[in-house]
């Protein structure tokens, strides 16, 4: 009952953070208020580095695990847009390590989970496992392509077994021909 009541705390502080922010950010593109003041409209802001994200719970008893399928799910995180240092740290906290696919080009969907279960107080009295999934929806107000996969798994420390390459110039490395 308390965990429920401090994750509805949780999303409204959120939520009320996330309002102030449109508001501040909706003050600062109004030119109205920059004409006012006798002052010029400063560059437009992008939405770089935001990201727009779902995480979902399966909750698994020893029942579901001996049937071999979970019986219970529910979102944690519904649809909610944040920056990359809040992101690295949900990854962080709900124990994502992996991705749904070997490589960032595959489409058109992909996540990121968790492997082991949350080591809760469910788990310890109760059995129960706990596993995450981290959908991503948009990237910086797009749906995510290849190189978004790629920087989110970076930016998070999920591998995938086939990167990307990065796409800048090839350097040679320095030092003596050591090949004859």
């Amino acid at each position: 009952m308390q965990h429920d009541a401090d994750r509805l705390r949780a999303k409204r502080a959120r939520s009320l953070d996330q309002h102030q922010a449109r508001q501040d950010q909706q003050a600062h593109q109004d030119l109205g208020f920059y004409q006012r003041l006798g002052l010029e409209m400063p560059e437009s802001t992008t939405a770089a580095d935001t990201f727009l994200i779902s995480i979902y719970c399966e909750r698994w008893t020893q029942a579901d695990l001996d049937r071999g399928q979970f019986s219970q799910g529910e979102a944690v995180i519904e649809r909610e847009a944040v920056d990359a240092d809040e992101l690295q740290r949900i990854a962080q906290d709900h124990g994502m390590d992996s991705p749904s696919a070997s490589d960032p080009r595959h489409q058109p969907y992909l996540w990121f989970s968790s492997s082991t279960p949350r080591e809760d107080r469910e788990y310890f009295e109760e059995g129960v496992h706990k596993y995450y999934s981290l959908h991503i929806h948009e990237a910086d107000g797009h749906r995510p392509q290849p190189t978004d996969w790629q920087r989110i798994a970076d930016l998070i420390g999920v591998r995938f077994d086939h990167p990307l390459q990065p796409q800048g110039p090839a350097h040679e490395t320095e030092g003596p021909d050591l090949c004859p």
